[in-house]
């Protein structure tokens, strides 16, 4: 047996980590089970840990206990297995290496440009260069980096690393991330003379245009950068290259203007002069490494260019991305090429970008005209408006070949409106996806081809919205909205390894938790506070902080990350508890449950029913919400109840339970004093059978009637964002998969294949289609296609259930998972004589196998293959 896909802290081969004392996790590949382990780690040579043998079968989040590691530690570690027969397999090893663990391991020095900020002014990007000269030979180098804004390093003319749009988003006032890069490779020799360092520094989040209403300098008006470059000579000696005020500087390069939404305006014929030099700005926050995957540069799209109805040229990539545009064009001096990015064309066939944009004033506002934008009364705003993100490119040529790629705008888009005065092709333009470096861990795929290709879609759409921060979509807001997080969880974790990912998400999380236990309804914080803010107690969303962590312990078998952040998930929970009771007091004294109702502050509800369901919500208005609220206070109790009994938290335990089953009474007393919901509205049948408010014939009679509400709209969708993810699963459980299945199959809209068919490449954000089109929320409801057609479920510590669910249309189904324990496997096919039933369970994990028929399987790891016959018996044939 031998240890395959080795892992520290989630990560491959981590550089720059910030864990001290990390945690180690494998897979295990030949043999039925793992019955010991022995890790090794060794620092310069040296052992500084030799568990010796351990009589376990455990392969994940194993403590590394060996001598104290310092920052720039490298430890090399492998790991030996036995098997079940007591032989000890092949040692298999990687490496991670810590970043800058203390602050007065910065040496270097803040330093920013040296121009008179403005206010309204928006600036280009700023340039600073130092030289230095090696003096022997290298054995390693290391360039510590970060900025308040977004930077990009050269190092003797060659990019380093892959990190785009560094150092990522986080709330700058809290926490701020760094990057670890090895440029050993990039340092010129004693022999081939100088070296030259350049970086590049744009406004990002930072001081860029952000969220729906483009807000610029949400974290300040001035721009900085904080890097220091470390190189080991193989004798022994350290050398240090430290941003400083010695760092030549100029802003009078190509890039006259960046925004991370708004684009770019490059000039090819201009290179920096670094006449001037770096100013020393005020130092920041010490900054820590964010031990999560790089955003980087994955597909690339050619287009096909298509002339519109009015002789516009327009570029079809044909896939709805977020990421660069690039092209490669021979031209003369000063010729331009001008592009706009968009999601779609007009009915008219013509480029647009209004299902995306706002107005916003042409200057910087303040909470006046943020309090009318939300109040969609801009035209009593005073002064200019302009359209928000404006997503376009204007480049002017040099003489001769030019070639450009955005660096650091973003775009969402899959056409370009190309306006341009020199001659060119669409193969000379691509489109290059960026998002965070996830390994995709599922597959899946079936019989109907429509399935498989909304299946792609939620891919798309989560590859979109997954640049450091989950985000609701990459045009218009580009927030993470945390009910958009909560509610996909399982169906991002089935698509990729999002470990990670959602860690660092979790921490931005607390960061943005304020003392009273509330956290904001966007993390991080982007501005527009009173919109963002006011909506932060929202059920649903705020619950991120308990579910987010719940799910995430589930799946990854994680007890530390639910101890880590124990203390976010009480404080909102004693939030909840503060709020509780009637808003009116008639009502309160009249109530016997008053004290577990929930309907205090401002709730966003279901959100985003198909049109015929929403409910009215404007700045002035707001609807109370005591189902939705007092719902959610069960839930979210239910499951940290749990999680304190885990954690040894008894008081706690018993607090939460209490609240758990007082709100499960008043939601009772409040929505089903008639034993029923008598509604076709299908959000409000879903929430009590989801989220275990009901049971025995009350249960019965909502599922009776939720399938009734799905039938009577012609097996369409009904539900907004909280309760699609749901409607699948409680109709399977209700034992009407049929109708589960004939709604995800329906192409009459509103429905998941309803947008394919009218040809999306993405999740809408709208069941209509009327403003985002890559909205990853809707896409949600694909866990069922993992857990449910295919059956696999993750349900403890190696351990699988299997329980695949046929029905529809579907003659087979197939899908994949690379879990945490290892890649499982379930594929079924409909035959002439039956069900043929295929299951593959990784080495040192168990699994029990259920069949439609009620036949139950318990098996090692293997691969097993069965048959059910027509009479529903089971037969193993394999």
């Amino acid at each position: 047996m031998r240890a395959v896909r080795l892992r520290t802290e989630y990560l491959d081969r981590p550089l720059g980590l910030g864990i001290a004392r990390p945690r180690l996790s494998w897979n295990c590949e030949g043999g039925l089970e793992q019955t010991a382990y022995r890790v090794q780690a060794t620092r310069d040579g040296a052992t500084v840990w030799d568990s010796g043998r351990v009589a376990s079968n455990r392969m994940t989040h194993i403590a590394y206990d060996g001598a104290e590691l310092t920052s720039r530690d490298r430890v090399e570690w492998s790991v030996t297995l036995w098997d079940e027969t007591d032989a000890a397999g092949e040692p298999s090893s990687t490496w991670f290496e810590l970043g800058l663990l203390a602050p007065q391991d910065w040496t270097a020095t803040w330093i920013a440009g040296a121009v008179a900020l403005k206010k309204h002014a928006r600036h280009p990007i700023d340039c600073f260069r130092t030289g230095f000269r090696t003096r022997g030979p290298v054995a390693r180098a290391r360039l510590y980096a970060t900025a308040c804004g977004v930077y990009d390093a050269h190092l003797n003319g060659r990019r380093v690393g892959e990190f785009r749009l560094a150092p990522g988003s986080t709330d700058y006032r809290t926490r701020l991330q760094y990057q670890t890069y090895d440029v050993t490779d990039l340092l010129a020799t004693e022999e081939q003379g100088a070296n030259r360092l350049e970086f590049r520094l744009a406004d990002g989040w930072y001081r860029g245009s952000v969220g729906a209403y483009g807000p610029t300098n949400v974290f300040g008006r001035q721009t900085k950068l904080l890097a220091q470059l470390e190189i080991t000579y193989a004798d022994g000696r350290r050398e240090v290259v430290n941003s400083d005020g010695s760092f030549a500087w100029s802003n009078d390069g190509p890039l006259r203007f960046a925004d991370l939404k708004d684009g770019e305006i490059v000039d090819a014929n201009l290179a920096p002069t670094y006449a001037g030099r770096a100013r020393v700005a005020k130092p920041g926050l010490v900054p820590t490494a964010s031990d999560n995957v790089e955003p980087r540069e994955q597909e690339v799209f050619t287009p096909v260019l298509i002339t519109t109805p009015s002789g516009a040229r327009v570029l079809d990539f044909g896939q709805n991305i977020a990421g660069f545009v690039g092209f490669t064009v021979t031209a003369e001096r000063g010729q331009q090429v001008k592009l706009r990015l968009g999601e779609t064309l007009d009915e008219a066939g013509e480029f647009t970008q209004a299902n995306f944009q706002l107005d916003k004033p042409v200057g910087e506002f303040g909470r006046a005209a943020e309090l009318l934008l939300l109040s969609e009364k801009q035209k009593l705003i005073r002064g200019e408006l302009q359209k928000t993100p404006r997503q376009e490119v204007v480049f002017t040529c040099a003489e001769g070949e030019n070639r450009y790629k955005t660096e650091f705008a973003v775009f969402g888009f899959r056409y370009a409106l190309v306006e341009a005065d020199v001659a060119f092709e669409a193969s000379d333009f691509r489109a290059i996806a960026v998002y965070s470096d996830l390994e995709q861990t599922g597959e899946f795929e079936c019989s109907n081809p429509a399935v498989n290709r909304f299946l792609e879609n939620t891919r798309w759409s989560m590859k979109g919205n997954f640049l450091d921060v989950p985000t609701d979509c990459p045009t218009r807001e580009r927030l993470g909205w945390t009910g958009d997080a909560q509610v996909f969880f399982e169906t991002a974790a089935s698509l990729m390894d999002v470990a990670s990912f959602y860690r660092k998400w979790l921490r931005d999380l607390a960061d943005n938790q304020s003392k009273s236990g509330k956290v904001s309804a966007v993390v991080p914080y982007n501005g527009v506070a009173m919109m963002y803010d006011a909506t932060g107690g929202s059920v649903g969303w705020a619950d991120a902080a308990v579910l987010v962590p719940y799910r995430f312990w589930k799946r990854y078998g994680d007890e530390q990350l639910i101890r880590e952040f124990y203390p976010m998930m009480r404080a909102y929970a004693n939030f909840m508890i503060g709020r509780t009771g009637h808003k009116d007091r008639a009502a309160a004294r009249a109530n016997p449950y008053n004290r577990f109702v929930y309907e205090k502050g401002l709730h966003l509800g279901e959100w985003l029913e198909p049109s015929e369901f929403l409910d009215p919500v404007t700045a002035r208005s707001q609807p109370s919400r005591p189902e939705e609220a007092t719902a959610y206070l069960h839930y979210t109790m239910t499951h940290l109840a749990e999680i304190a009994t885990a954690l040894g938290e008894t008081s706690d335990a018993e607090l939460f339970a209490e609240y758990a089953d007082g709100a499960k009474q008043a939601y009772a007393h409040l929505f089903l004093a008639g034993g029923t919901i008598d509604t076709d509205r299908q959000a409000k049948l879903v929430r009590p059978l989801a989220l275990g408010l009901v049971g025995g014939e009350i249960r019965e009679r909502l599922e009776a009637r939720l399938v009734r509400a799905v039938e009577s709209r012609g097996y369409t969708i009904g539900t907004g964002f909280l309760s699609t993810p749901f409607v699948l699963p409680v109709l399977t459980d209700a034992g009407r998969a049929d109708v589960a299945y004939r709604m995800l199959e329906n192409t009459q809209a509103p429905s998941w294949l309803a947008e394919v068919e009218a040809g999306a490449t993405t999740v809408w954000e709208h069941w209509e289609g009327t403003e985002s089109l890559n909205h990853y929320s809707p896409g949600a409801v694909c866990q069922w296609l993992f857990d449910t057609v295919a059956g696999i479920r993750v349900d403890g510590p190696q351990h699988f259930t299997i329980a695949p669910v046929p029905g529809g249309s579907l003659t087979f189904a197939s899908a994949t998972y690379a879990s945490v324990y290892g890649e499982v496997v379930s594929r079924w096919e409909q035959t002439d004589d039956g069900l043929r039933v295929v299951v593959m369970v990784p080495s040192n994990t168990t699994a029990d196998i259920l069949f439609p028929n009620g036949d139950r399987h318990s098996v090692e790891s293997g691969t097993f293959e069965y048959e059910l016959d027509r009479d529903s018996a089971t037969r193993s044939v394999a």
